[in-house]
């Protein structure tokens, strides 16, 4: 039996033409794609973003008034530097102002609460990874990877600000950019992508390495005085500054706000993505913990410490995760009880690990004036003192 199908006519032409249709952003070399892996880079799927909290949301150390120095203030992992004493006086900390429609709840806020008008005044955020983590821009190679940095902005004056990145292997490398704020008290989104540093690998160590840096004020010879390059080139800090034209420092209405902070491999900037609050939290506790007694009369146990004699007891404490150097510790209101109080005059962190240099164990020594019993066991408390909160804050910042 012969079966005879008959099919409609088309115009081949037509039919051709069709083959060279776009199909989106990224469609055409995503049907081309050879491998999974270059399919999923095309699309930037699985993890991005390699800025811990850049939503500012996780804030340890809460806000802070009257800063007038560099430092780690308000939300973790951002710092604050500026020309101490010469740069005015400053809030630093969370606001609820964001922009709209993105998922947000806070931005990191500097608001200027006395001005300045000397010679030598800057004020930036810097936001600095380990040698660990920056392996991923494989840069020393041939193949160093294009990177772009987006981040949402507001400010109480329009213009220019300098936007930098540094490989801190010694000696610096860097790469200057400006951008600019069009309109005054309107959040605006700000896409810098760079390429990646072919001269000059990180080391694979828990020291600084991928850096990069928001300028917004800067006035004098520190970070004004050079020439910033659009190339990766040996750095000095006077090239940072110089396409700032922005004055922070005249008034106490002035303020600029951040958030959606997001450093991601390739050449565009992708939607923020927004992790788990207990995972954001972890990763910022690598770098710093802290525990404190806000209730008054509350007494918080940190654990057991047994008394080696009149004035020395041994110990640990545990951290929720581990660390990325031996912490500096800072405490108040610390004592040690058993049937009585003795008041810690200072505690000292040593790691245990032995074998390597993660710090997920530590042991502590704690002192006191006095009246400690060798061989007796004390509960480490951090106490509420008439009101007055105690605390025992752990910082391994880089």
């Amino acid at each position: 039996m012969t079966v005879r199908v008959n099919k409609s006519s088309f115009n081949i032409r037509e039919k051709l033409s069709e083959l060279g249709r776009k199909f989106g952003l990224k469609g055409s070399e995503l049907v081309a794609a050879e491998t999974i892996q270059d399919a999923r880079d095309l699309v930037s799927a699985g993890r991005k973003n390699l800025v811990y909290n850049g939503a500012m949301g996780i804030n340890q150390r809460g806000n802070t008034t009257g800063v007038t120095g560099s430092g780690y203030n308000g939300p973790d992992r951002f710092f604050t530097q500026m020309n101490a004493g010469t740069s005015g006086t400053w809030t630093i900390g969370q606001s609820t102002d964001v922009p709209e429609g993105y998922g947000f709840q806070y931005s990191l806020e500097h608001d200027c609460t006395a001005t300045s008008t000397n010679a030598q005044r800057y004020l930036m955020t810097i936001y600095r990874m380990e040698g660990y983590d920056s392996q991923v821009f494989n840069y020393g190679t041939p193949n160093a990877k294009d990177t772009t940095l987006s981040f949402w902005i507001k400010c109480s004056k329009a213009g220019d600000i300098s936007v930098n990145f540094e490989n801190e292997e010694n000696p610096d490398q860097g790469y200057q950019t400006k951008q600019t704020i069009h309109k005054a008290d309107t959040w605006e989104k700000k896409v810098v992508t760079i390429p990646g540093d072919t001269t000059k690998a990180f080391a694979w160590t828990n020291a600084k390495a991928m850096c990069f840096d928001i300028m917004y004020s800067a006035f004098g010879s520190y970070y004004t005085g050079g020439t910033p390059t659009a190339e990766w080139t040996a750095l000095t800090n006077n090239q940072r500054g110089t396409h700032c034209n922005i004055d922070l420092f005249d008034s106490t209405s002035n303020y600029v706000r951040i958030t959606g902070v997001q450093l991601e491999l390739g050449r565009t900037a992708t939607e923020f993505e927004h992790r788990p609050y207990g995972e954001e939290l972890a990763l910022c506790q690598r770098y710093y913990w802290e525990i404190g007694s806000y209730a008054t009369g509350n007494w918080a146990i940190m654990g057991l410490f047994i008394a080696g004699n009149g004035t020395r007891a041994f110990g640990s404490i545990p951290v929720p995760v581990t660390m990325r150097s031996n912490p500096v510790v800072t405490f108040s209101n610390l004592n040690l009880h058993s049937t009585y109080t003795e008041n810690v005059t200072n505690l000292i962190a040593y790691s245990q690990t032995g074998r390597n240099s993660e710090y997920n164990g530590l042991s502590f020594e704690a002192n006191t004036a006095s009246g400690l019993v060798s061989g007796q066991v004390y509960r480490l408390h951090v106490k509420n003192v008439s009101g007055t909160s105690g605390y025992i804050r752990l910082s391994a910042e880089i």
